[in-house]
């Protein structure tokens, strides 16, 4: 069950399309199963609520708020973005798991073994601030 004093500490930065974007959420038990997620170089995590938002759009909406979530193009863009520090997570159905994003599927790059170690090491920032949830450095589609 959620608390009332959880839900006032949530961080509400934006909206898509009518959905809310949280920071750093305390809970996602209300929030829809598969949603997706962007974590940035300092360990934040942004959730939407809905499933129905694409990773770019949820980019853009961060963005526009003054954290600065950049897109990508192609599989080589988002590779060094990755590097970087930001990464798009898809949560496993109505898990705590965050995954890859779909786009982490496609072989070379992402197989690289120099690829997973950036994943890894941002992905325990992210734990660091969010230790609700698990960051798993493989695509939701493995």
């Amino acid at each position: 069950m959620i608390k009332l004093k959880d839900l006032l500490k949530e961080e509400l930065i934006a909206k898509v399309r009518g959905f809310e974007v949280f920071k750093n959420p305390k809970t996602i038990s209300r929030m829809d199963a598969n949603l997706r997620a962007i974590s940035n170089p300092d360990g934040d995590l942004f959730v939407i609520e809905s499933n129905d938002v694409i990773h770019s759009d949820l980019a853009k909406a961060v963005s526009a708020k003054g954290y600065k979530i950049p897109t990508y193009l192609s599989s080589e863009e988002l590779v060094e973005l990755t590097e970087r520090g930001y990464i798009y997570w898809v949560r496993k159905g109505n898990s705590g798991d965050f995954y890859l994003g779909e786009s982490y599927t496609f072989g070379y790059p992402f197989d690289d073994p120099e690829f997973k170690p950036a994943v890894k090491k941002y992905a325990r920032k992210t734990k660091s601030k969010n230790p609700q949830y698990n960051f798993i450095a493989k695509s939701i589609y493995d």
